[in-house]
């Protein structure tokens, strides 16, 4: 059986979410199902895990673009069935189309990512419903989105979870500041963390990930209002080498999105033995388990009072204990059997 997988997105230049589960799955499946055949396709050339093959197709460049291309349509032909890690899959009368439904912020409020993008997420939620032999949630968050949308969805839903983060070493050695991980936009709810630290006398947060320049300068001048200029750090973008370093030197890490499907962050800070806090209701909640600290994203002072508690000897003692077995429950092995299944029962039917 050989399966075409939509690559494109490891193009972009940014990391983020999507790109960690793309590459994280397609090395799980390289070492634990040897005997699916993966392909591999973008546009042109991009870096993909050993052990999986890649074909540049050629054609437009735009990803969206290129979903629809006939160089696309040419290279899957022969192919059992074709994944869009995305929802924005093509459309066509070929292969049989499986898709991944990261997380719908729409559902939770169209204030999130803003009109525009609410709509064009609902459409390419109703053309899945209508071309997709079945989707792919990474949480009980993500369907439960997916069926207030679309009722009848569960017919073609399959909850698997991402494989976790690759976790070298336990935290140790930490500092009081809060870390987080990611974008800035309204969704990651960064404005409540900056709330929260302005109500903490010596909270320090720092914020570490892609930096949009606008959104970057409207949180500075934020930070500047609230009079904490000197106990807020914008990191940008870090490597590697830098993101271990964070990670070794948190208090804890923030991830009290105001929607999220999964979280990755979660994994990587519980893998170190790292207090997180997360946004309550949200795929973070669900990957964390009763290890992580629930909170409303709209209260800085239960941030607060969540960020304090993250400091007591006896709960830290207890996430170092439960946090790296947190990681554990999502071994990679898991992931590539469950697509595996899911892909086996799409083709046929």
């Amino acid at each position: 059986m050989k399966i075409g997988f939509d690559v494109s997105e490891l193009a972009a230049e940014s990391p983020g979410g999507v790109r960690t589960a793309i590459t994280l799955l397609l090395e799980a499946l390289a070492r634990y199902e040897p005997d699916l055949h993966v392909v591999a396709l973008a546009p042109r050339e991009v870096a993909v895990p050993r052990g999986v093959r890649f074909v540049a197709t050629g054609g437009p460049t735009k990803p969206r673009r290129w979903r629809d291309s006939s160089e696309l349509r040419e290279a899957v032909a022969p192919l059992s069935l074709f994944h869009s890690p995305l929802l924005a899959h093509p459309e066509w009368d070929g292969p049989p189309i499986t898709a991944t439904v990261h997380e719908l912020p729409f559902v939770v409020s169209h204030r999130l990512e803003g009109f525009a993008a609410a709509v064009r997420q609902e459409r390419w939620l109703a053309r899945a419903m209508a071309h997709c032999r079945a989707l792919v949630v990474p949480s009980e968050v993500t369907r439960r989105q997916v069926c207030a949308v679309h009722p009848g969805a569960d017919r073609i839903l399959h909850v698997i979870p991402h494989p976790a983060p690759h976790v070298d070493e336990m935290q140790h050695d930490h500092e009081s500041y809060l870390l987080y991980l990611g974008r800035l936009d309204r969704r990651k709810a960064v404005d409540s963390l900056l709330e929260a630290c302005a109500r903490m006398e010596d909270g320090k947060l720092v914020l570490a990930g892609p930096h949009d320049p606008e959104r970057k300068r409207k949180l500075e001048e934020r930070v500047a209002q609230l009079g904490i200029e000197d106990r807020v750090q914008f990191a940008g973008q870090v490597d590697d080498s830098m993101r271990q370093y964070l990670y070794r030197r948190a208090g804890a890490v923030a991830l009290v999105s105001r929607s999220e499907g999964f979280g990755f962050p979660v994994l990587e800070a519980l893998g170190r033995g790292v207090p997180v806090l997360v946004g309550r209701g949200t795929g973070a909640e669900e990957t964390g388990g009763d290890v992580v600290l629930p909170v409303d994203p709209d209260d800085p002072d239960g941030i607060v009072e969540a960020w304090t508690r993250t400091r007591e000897t006896e709960y830290r003692a207890r996430v170092r204990t439960h946090g790296p077995a947190r990681l554990l429950q999502f071994g990679p092995e898991r992931t590539a059997h469950a697509y595996a299944k899911m892909w086996r029962d799409a083709a046929a039917g």
